[in-house]
């Protein structure tokens, strides 16, 4: 005997309904909660699909128009007692059609719902980057000044005007690319080993005294801020911060209300450090860096030939970290320098220009900074 979770809905039980069984004999339906008990005998049963959505089979004795007992356990509908009494055929039949429709109702729903849904993550990016591109230049600055500020207890600064003033002079050309886009450029060094520069919101740029140990020449360096800096000229600190806000601020500030996301990019401030570039932010730097570098008439191959020596570096570093079996899942989050030099020199070979060389006086320069150190 199949028995089937139900509920009565019955005047004389307490409230109006209860919850019990159901089963089906070969005389009548019938439904037991405790010591209540109600039959609706075949003779007299109508079946049909209904309720809120649909959902259920309700079971009606045609003489008692109050009393109805549902259950929301479709495989009653293939009771063998109801299967195999033809004269329920067709109320069976249209129970059946009823939940059929309910289901591809809800399936064309979800269906909806997920195209909604996955339209809005394939247009993400775009949504981003066109809030980023209504986000006051101020936040910037304002961010860009807080972090500097809590940068500047962490570093030690080399400050010398005159190289200031030569490393300014020998990269003119790149920073004019960057300002035609708002940014000013300010350059600040600073005593540190790891072979870096990093741009913050608003334009200025840190330079680590490692960079300039390292590199070889001025196209190098100049290769690296044309990268750093268009991380700040593409906004990606604010589209960091974007992708970081729940979908109800992001939707907020895409109808409009861009000051929705004030609050949250204030308070990012002296975090901005944090927010790691995703692989695309940094292919995306790669490309416009090239351009200002080709723009600007500096050999752009520059950005090659040091991240070939990042490769080494990090070669080194690995097999270190190998050797100490240390866990380099890490790894995966950062894009493939193999791939960006390959991609980069595809482009070099599709790019012909004539490029302005740039003063013969790295050496000179480098030896100066790291004495300052």
């Amino acid at each position: 005997m199949h028995k089937y979770q139900s509920i009565i809905i019955h005047p004389q039980v307490q409230g109006g309904r209860c919850s019990g069984i159901l089963h089906i004999d070969v005389l009548a339906v019938v439904f037991s909660a405790d010591e209540f008990q109600y039959k609706i005998p075949l003779s007299n049963l109508s079946i049909a699909a209904g309720g809120a959505g649909n959902r259920f089979i309700f079971f009606k004795d045609k003489t008692q128009s109050q009393i109805s007992i549902y259950t929301s356990d479709k495989s009653v509908l293939k009771d063998p007692v109801l299967s195999s009494a033809t004269e329920f055929a067709h109320e069976l039949s249209g129970a059946k059609k009823t939940l059929g429709k309910t289901l591809q109702g809800t399936l064309t729903a979800i269906l909806i719902l997920a195209a909604i849904i996955g339209g809005f993550y394939l247009l993400k990016d775009k949504m981003v980057e066109g809030l980023a591109s209504k986000v006051p230049p101020s936040w910037e600055k304002a961010a860009g000044d807080k972090l500097f500020n809590a940068l500047s207890l962490q570093y030690h600064f080399i400050r010398d005007d005159s190289l200031k003033k030569e490393f300014l002079k020998v990269g003119a050309p790149l920073f004019k690319q960057v300002e035609k886009q708002g940014y000013p450029v300010s350059i600040y060094f600073v005593k540190d080993a790891s072979i870096n520069a990093f741009a913050l919101p608003g334009g200025k740029v840190v330079i680590q005294s490692g960079l300039i140990e390292n590199a070889k020449s001025w196209e190098e360096v100049m290769g690296v801020l044309g990268h750093e800096l268009a991380h700040v000229t593409r906004r990606h600190h604010i589209r960091s911060v974007i992708n970081n806000v729940g979908l109800y601020t992001l939707l907020a500030a895409t109808l409009g209300d861009v000051s929705a996301l004030a609050g949250t990019f204030v308070s990012f401030g002296g975090d901005l450090a944090s927010l790691a570039n995703s692989r695309s932010f940094e292919n995306e730097a790669d490309e416009t860096g090239w351009n200002y570098l080709k723009q600007a008439k500096i050999n752009p191959n520059g950005l090659i030939t040091f991240f070939e020596t990042i490769k080494k570096e990090n070669q080194t570093k690995m097999d270190t970290l190998l050797k100490q079996k240390v866990d380099l899942s890490f790894l995966s989050t950062h894009p493939d320098v193999n791939e960006r030099i390959e991609h980069l020199k595809e482009k070099q070979k599709q790019t012909k220009m004539h490029y302005t060389p740039l003063p013969n006086t790295f050496a000179d320069f480098k030896k100066k900074l790291l004495k300052k150190q």
